[in-house]
């Protein structure tokens, strides 16, 4: 087997991908019967996270920051507030997104990044 020429480049971020459950599902049918026919979990939303060595470091860092996510992905459907669901808890996010921590995060390409 041919070794592989070029190594990737670690960058300094954590990553979480999120997907949505039934609950956010029903949320959304509560809106717009039309979304009936929408997969939601069809393509997941991956952030970037401040660097942590060790998941737990995540884990207890989305547990106090788990609403700016929360908030996003409601935002992405609806951005009526009046509509989100009030009194979110970490409880509720877990109930509503399954996701996943990951810490290493590696850029394959040579290209800057670039927010859009």
């Amino acid at each position: 087997m041919k070794s592989i020429p070029v190594f990737f480049d670690n960058i300094n971020r954590s990553a979480m991908v999120i997907i949505p459950k039934k609950p956010f599902k029903d949320w959304l049918l509560s809106i717009d019967q039309g979304a009936a026919h929408w997969d939601i979990t069809e393509d997941a939303d991956v952030y970037l996270l401040p660097d942590f060595e060790e998941i737990e470091e995540a884990e207890r860092w989305l547990e106090i920051n788990f609403d700016l996510f929360f908030s996003d992905q409601l935002n992405n459907w609806y951005t009526a507030k009046k509509l989100w669901p009030k009194n979110r808890t970490f409880k509720m996010f877990k109930e509503w997104f399954d996701y996943s921590l990951h810490t290493m995060v590696w850029d394959i390409l040579d290209d800057p990044i670039e927010k859009i």
